[in-house]
């Protein structure tokens, strides 16, 4: 029987072998997780970096617009001014009592037969 027992291939144990092997896996696994870790800390600060630059992005775009609205909302204010001015005038050429007044006192045109007299106004400085 005592062939038998050496023929089974078992190894004996060696506390020192077994402990050395399991320091040895220890840090192989300690290394790869590190690894790991510092790769997907990689990608999250790669990915928080780009999102941040597109907020940034969009920001500014976002600004450069409303600063454009307002422009163009001060630009229409003063031609929606202008443009009741303006129907104001078309308004008053359609009156003849008015084109006739604004053609005399303009043109100085009388009608045949009519006399002009200038008359000075006061003037209120004195």
């Amino acid at each position: 029987m005592g062939n038998n027992h050496r023929n089974q291939k078992v190894t004996p144990l060696r506390p020192d072998q077994e402990v050395s092997l399991l320091k040895k896996k220890q840090r192989k696994y300690r290394e790869v997780h590190r690894v790991r870790r510092n790769r997907i800390m990689a990608v999250i600060l790669v990915a928080c970096a780009i999102l941040t630059f597109q907020l940034v992005m969009t920001k500014n775009n976002t600004r450069k617009v409303a600063e454009e609205v307002s422009q163009n909302q001060a630009t229409l204010t003063k031609i929606k001014a202008t443009n009741q001015t303006l129907k104001n005038k078309r308004d008053d050429m359609k009156d003849t009592d008015y084109v006739a007044k604004l053609i005399r006192y303009k043109y100085k045109y009388t009608k045949s037969g009519e006399k002009v007299y200038n008359v000075k106004e006061k003037s209120e400085d004195k």
